[in-house]
């Protein structure tokens, strides 16, 4: 892919330099300097990008740090397809985000927290600076463009009738459990008139919008009340008329957790709704299929057939016959066209290393944008056509920082598992690697368990896999069963059977990681959060091979995460089948607590204060436990986090500490 902008010679220079390096010689590679945490912490990331109607400038959020003020802020950037220009419509230390065009292309509109709440502005290329547009009480969520550019649909949380705030104020603030969150609700404002009227309200939970092609509906997605009441099938896709009558339930069955953001897409004609669900026929854990409903007969179809993805940013082709989406194919992530009535997907994107985000059409349905990243470059903005996107060009270069760092070598590894079971995952060589030399080496273990390593930059605070490859480490990043890209059927390979196959998977690669003289067995260590905290814990309840480990916002008791966490009582029943009331023995044999007596790695445990996902008291539990058994164990609790690390003091706290962790025990 090439690199498609003008720009001053100097940085012209630098980025040949970049392109050139992967040929140089050892010599040149050594010219360069190792990743810093503070480094790390400080590149930039890309959310939504967003390209014209005209499909002549991409709208895109970045992401930076903010040092001083001990946060993340980001800003809408513009760049136009010819790569004349890139400059940013908004710079200031507020969250700007999430812009969409308006349907003429005139007009653009991103959330921004700069009066607080996060609203909507309006920014008109060439015509001053950005305006708020709609102020909402609770403030914007989610917003639509009608196709005539007349309207925009947004959701806002409901705010308190004026009596139970002026309670609340007073210390009259109970709040019933699972009912402690303001409900989302559909609204409608007027672009000419500039007023804002309910379209719809009730006692449940919206979760995304989606205009029809004629602008006469909205397809959206409810829950009860709020999120924390979902369960397997608890969601509904309904669809309202513009004017806020007609609403009405459509006959989708899916498993509410699968749903990504509940936005449907529409055929061209109106007369389909689609969405991307889980797999309500299966009890257990499963790839994602699109359910398609006829709005003329009523009657709903699964559009994907035997297609078994990990689907994401669908969009209906502009023919009808086809639904575009982005999807984890083994590592990577690729563009996949489905033919609804074939029920068959066709491959569309090949790259052979590269993590596809955010997809954006332009108006003739075939001028794509999107952001992506590899194993050796952060994410930046491509642009290119839907049939042919390995020919994307590449139309940013927002990392010149990286051009003077000496990256480690990814490669990726495959290898048995005791079951013949074919496991796939990543290394990242130390920087100077010098073959038949064993190193130290860290094990990194994802979340999800439904997550993966795929090939995108692994130089981010969730993924320090470079950072540790400058300190001297070999880095070992295993996809093992349970993990998102190879099926429904490998998907599913850890039900019930959470610390049996995937622990054994992960100990096989290490094997042969020793096995090959480039792990150094007397100097393994581990690291994982979430789930891959519950591996972590359950690592060094079953092995002493480590020599230190790092857990994070970990589980460790399986019936407590089912008791007090929301979306723990989702995942217990997705992975288990069962409540703890209906099979608590699963709940006891499963749990790294249970056994926490056996622990002898040295254990740093760092948890979050606001973590609903995975509360404290699940490192709490552990610490303790732990505790009594000598082995040098800390626990520290960051205040104000929630699942996860999104203050950077934080994060190079934990990162500090981390690195320190293991080298103190591995000496």
């Amino acid at each position: 892919m090439e690199v498609n902008m003008k720009k001053p010679a100097s940085l012209i220079a630098a980025i040949l330099i970049f392109v050139l390096l992967p040929f140089a010689a050892a010599r040149g590679q050594t010219a360069k300097k190792p990743l810093t945490l503070e480094e790390m912490i400080s590149l930039k990331s890309i959310g939504t990008v967003a390209i014209s109607p005209s499909g002549r400038m991409v709208a895109f959020d970045v992401t930076s740090v903010d040092w001083p003020r001990n946060t993340f802020k980001s800003d809408v950037w513009l760049a136009d397809t010819a790569g004349r220009q890139c400059f940013a419509v908004t710079k200031g230390p507020d969250m700007n985000m999430a812009a969409a065009w308006s349907p003429d292309g005139n007009a653009l509109t991103f959330l921004s927290t700069r009066l607080g709440k996060p609203h909507l502005f309006v920014f008109r290329p060439g015509q001053g600076e950005a305006e708020p547009l709609i102020e909402a009480a609770g403030g914007v969520q989610k917003y639509a463009w009608a196709p005539d550019g007349r309207s925009i649909a947004f959701l806002s949380p409901e705010t308190p009738d004026p009596d139970t705030a002026k309670a609340k104020e007073s210390g009259f603030n109970a709040a019933a459990i699972d009912e402690s969150r303001p409900r989302a609700q559909l609204y409608l404002f007027d672009a000419a008139a500039k007023t804002i009227k309910p379209l719809v309200t009730g006692d449940f939970h919206i979760m995304g919008l989606s205009w029809s092609p004629d602008g006469s509906k909205i397809a959206f997605v409810t829950s009860p009340k709020n999120l924390e009441h979902v369960t397997w099938d608890s969601q509904t896709l309904q669809v309202v008329n513009r004017d806020g009558s007609g609403m009405r339930a459509l006959d989708f069955r899916y498993h509410a957790a699968y749903t990504r953001r509940g936005e449907a897409v529409w055929s061209p004609d109106g007369r389909y709704v689609g969405l991307e669900v889980g797999d309500v026929t299966k009890p257990e854990l499963s790839g994602h299929i699109i359910q398609v409903h006829d709005l003329e007969t009523g009657k709903t179809f699964n559009a994907s057939g035997s297609v078994d993805h990990f689907l994401y940013n669908c969009r209906w082709s502009a023919d009808g016959g086809g639904i575009y989406y982005v999807a984890y194919h083994l590592q990577n992530a690729q563009i996949f066209r489905l033919d609804v009535r074939k029920k068959e997907a066709r491959q569309l994107s090949h790259f052979p290393r590269m993590e596809v985000n955010a997809l954006s059409f332009a108006a003739d349905g075939r001028t794509i944008a999107f952001s992506a990243s590899t194993p050796d470059w952060p994410q930046e903005i491509y642009v290119g056509d839907i049939d042919s996107p390995d020919k994307a060009k590449r139309l940013t270069a927002i990392h010149p920082e990286l051009e003077k760092i000496w990256l480690g070598q990814t490669e990726e590894i495959t290898w048995k598992a005791d079951d013949g079971l074919e496991i796939t995952g990543n290394i990242v060589y130390p920087i100077g690697y010098e073959k038949g030399k064993a190193y130290p080496t860290v094990t990194l273990i994802h979340g999800g368990p439904a997550g993966n390593f795929n090939n995108s930059f692994a130089g981010l605070y969730y993924c320090p896999a470079q950072y540790f490859a400058g300190q001297g480490y070999l880095v070992y990043m295993p996809n093992v069963r349970g993990s998102i890209g190879w099926g429904s059927d490998y998907l599913r390979k850890n039900w019930r059977d959470w610390g049996g196959g995937d622990y054994r998977d992960l100990l096989a690669g290490l094997d042969l990681l020793v096995g090959r003289g480039m792990a150094d067995k007397d100097k393994l260590v581990v690291w994982g959060g979430s789930y891959g905290g519950y591996m972590t814990n359950w690592i060094v309840t079953k092995t002493g091979r480590f020599k230190a480990a790092h857990t994070e916002v970990s589980i460790s008791n399986l019936q407590s995460l089912w008791s007090v966490s929301p979306i723990g009582r989702i995942l217990c029943r997705h992975y288990f089948g069962k409540t703890p009331l209906e099979d608590p023995e699963i709940y006891r044999k499963l749990s790294p607590l249970t056994y926490a007596g056996n622990v002898k790695t040295p254990l740093l445990m760092t948890q979050n204060e606001k973590d609903e996902r995975v509360p404290v008291e699940q490192a709490v539990e552990f610490f303790r436990a732990v505790e009594l058994t000598g082995t040098p164990v800390e626990l520290y609790i960051y205040p104000g986090e929630g699942h996860g690390t999104m203050m950077p003091n934080h994060q190079l706290d934990k990162l500090r500490k981390t690195e320190a962790w293991f080298r103190k025990h591995l000496r």
